[in-house]
């Protein structure tokens, strides 16, 4: 089968993007399909915060400067108001400082950013497009998809001229959403459960002069809980209002979202509506990654309640390992088993991500007693205090997670070789380093100023913190086998105290995959390459 390219991506948000990226990087040529006619057309209600692991990976991709520069202020600081309405009464506040009151946290090369997604997609696409390897075919419609052993074929359709395409290709990425065609037509199951119905509408709206002051976020509250939040977009005007609604609220030709904001703002502050988008709060992950030739990304693999900003951060954690996988497999450094690893290792981040964002939802809606919280007089104060209180206390691993972006790990990966070492904690708000295999490799600083993360990205990396361990027999089994290895010396004891062993080896995602104190011989080292790569 002649291919068009060897990946095909369906979909061109986010995730799509940020696969053909990492995939352009490698040299791994693809074809992005997507329905819209380009990026940041439209004022996507959507993500906006991109965590301290995806900035990691925008770092490798060459793109964190641009998301640190995408123009959201650095002296806006992230605080949280509770209150009754931008007019009404106080509840509650969890402050939060602005970027330039702020350091990575620990363990961290990179500390999160506020990107809007219409700011995010433009820099991914221009990214992607500057490897010379990327095709991106805006304005085009899935219609329906084939495959056999040897590859996959899509039919498209140009939106504005009707006219149809078949491309081929020797994989095939899903990243178009939810509701995936693809999903659905491969008859993959999508289990979870419905959280609640909600409507999010992007406003124009300036806040500079209201009681409460400019701060990132505010939540609604009455006697029934948390009922809407308003979340800065830009960091300046732009705002997205999300209410927590009905199925009848799904429909703007029934239910008027506009006297949902003017109860929020009260009278004497004027709001634009810019762009409604109902859509549907729930926690799914498909039954199966990988059919085939056909893979599952983003949203069309799981759907998390965007309480935590874990869905987009998740996204862009299956565009990487896509990206190393396929590669891998595509200049024949991977075998068969290298590709089921994606589900293996993937499926279970997402499962883990989208219950913590449950959890944090949940917090929003049942935190309290919020019975009194209208109450006039000592009653009502001291009811509003102790919710504000508990609403701070319940909510802290939503706005502090760094354990959810960075302590993800591989746990029973059949890519990872275990050490016998237990498995750490996992706390959503704390991230604590180790190179235990399956986890991130530790990051430390270098004399020359670089991370240990920017050793990582490009073939395998054997870390040499014993000049005498000889190592000729794991370099000469990657040889054997055709998978590139670096061997780097690190003589730093400090850092060698991190990562707690001899020798420690990370993959191309910068997840340690194997660690040891005495070099393995001739035939140890073939069957460790072969494990990590898929052989």
């Amino acid at each position: 089968m002649t291919m068009d390219a060897p990946v095909l991506i369906v979909g061109g948000g986010p995730v799509g993007l940020a696969t053909a990226l990492d995939l352009g990087r490698r040299g791994v040529a693809s074809i992005v399909v997507e329905r819209d006619a380009g990026t940041g057309i439209e004022l996507l209600a959507k993500a906006g915060t991109l965590n301290e692991r995806t900035m990691e990976i925008c770092r490798f991709w060459g793109i964190a400067d641009a998301v640190a520069e995408c123009g959201f202020p650095d002296d806006v600081n992230l605080d949280t108001i509770y209150c009754t309405a931008l007019d009404g009464l106080y509840i509650g506040a969890d402050p939060r400082p602005a970027t330039s009151g702020r350091t990575p946290p620990d363990g961290a090369v990179e500390m999160l950013r506020k990107c809007p997604q219409f700011l995010f997609d433009p820099i991914l696409a221009k990214a992607a497009e500057a490897t010379g390897k990327v095709n991106l075919l805006y304005g085009h419609r899935f219609e329906r998809m084939e495959q056999d052993d040897d590859g996959v074929a899509i039919h498209v359709t140009g939106i504005a001229t009707g006219a149809a395409r078949t491309l081929r290709g020797r994989y095939l990425v899903a990243c178009d959403g939810a509701g995936s065609r693809i999903r659905r037509g491969l008859d993959v199951d999508f289990p979870g459960r419905m959280l609640s119905y909600s409507v999010s509408a992007m406003i124009r709206a300036e806040l500079s002069d209201i009681k409460f002051g400019v701060r990132n976020r505010y939540m609604f509250i009455d006697e029934k809980g948390t009922w809407a939040n308003l979340t800065s977009v830009d960091g300046r005007t732009l705002w997205r209002f999300t209410l927590v609604g009905n199925e009848e609220k799904l429909d703007p030709a029934v239910h008027d979202i506009g006297e949902d904001i003017a109860r929020a703002f009260g009278p004497d502050i004027p709001a634009e509506i810019l762009r409604v988008l109902p859509w549907r709060r729930s926690q799914c992950t498909a039954a199966r990654y990988r059919v085939g030739n056909v893979f599952l990304a983003g949203d069309a693999a799981h759907t998390t309640s965007p309480t935590g900003g874990h869905g987009l951060n998740t996204g862009v954690g299956d565009a990487l390992a896509l990206g190393w996988m396929l590669h891998a497999t595509l200049t024949g450094q991977g075998g068969p088993a290298l590709l089921d690893g994606y589900e293996a290792e993937r499926r279970p981040v997402a499962m883990r991500n989208s219950s913590i964002s449950t959890e944090n939802f949940t917090s929003w809606i049942a935190a309290a007693n919020f019975s009194d919280v209208l109450a006039p007089g000592a009653r009502g104060d001291e009811a509003r205090e102790r919710i504000g209180a508990e609403m701070s206390a319940a909510l802290q691993q939503e706005w502090t997670s760094t354990g959810v972006g960075m302590g993800y790990r591989y746990e029973g990966s059949p890519l990872i070789v275990p050490d016998g070492t237990p498995e750490p904690r996992d706390p959503p708000e704390i991230y604590r380093q180790t190179a235990r295999p399956g986890h991130r490799a530790p990051h430390a600083w270098l004399p020359d100023g670089r991370s240990t993360i920017d050793l990582f990205g490009h073939g395998y990396v054997l870390l040499r913190f014993d000049p005498e361990a000889n190592v000729e027999a794991l370099a000469r089994a990657a040889r054997e086998q055709g998978v590139t290895l670096a061997v780097i010396d690190i003589a730093d004891p400090s850092i060698a105290r991190l990562y707690e062993r001899a020798l420690v080896l990370v993959r191309p995602d910068a997840h340690v995959c194997w660690r040891g104190d005495i070099a393995p011989d001739d035939e140890a080292a073939r069957r460790l390459i072969r494990t990590v790569t898929g052989f």
